[in-house]
């Protein structure tokens, strides 16, 4: 049980917090949290679709260098995607190079 004390600084509280973030509020009073944003993908998804390109264009002229390129760009296009989605790194070194802050 809450003492009168406690009643009020809550009642304090929510006053507050309906004034400053009244959206906050309703979906704290309804149960439901505020859906968390999505990171946009689309940028992503061009950087691919021009990598394969470049990777395409290698292996049709059979260039080392712009197979490595394209490669590469795919891998690391898939890497940053990964790490949007909050996924860890597959393998724990990698986890402990760039997961320091």
């Amino acid at each position: 049980m809450l003492s009168q004390y406690d009643r009020q600084q809550l009642e304090l509280i929510s006053s507050r917090l309906h004034i400053e973030d009244p959206g906050l509020a309703r979906s704290l009073r309804d149960g439901r949290p505020r859906p968390a944003p999505m990171p946009r993908r689309w940028p992503l998804a061009i950087l691919a679709i021009l990598a394969a390109l470049i990777l395409a264009a290698g292996v049709a002229t059979a260039s080392g260098g712009l197979i490595f390129v394209g490669a590469l760009a795919l891998w690391c296009i898939a890497w940053v995607n990964r790490r949007q989605a909050g996924r860890p790194a597959r393998f724990r070194i990698w986890s402990r190079i760039f997961n320091r802050r």
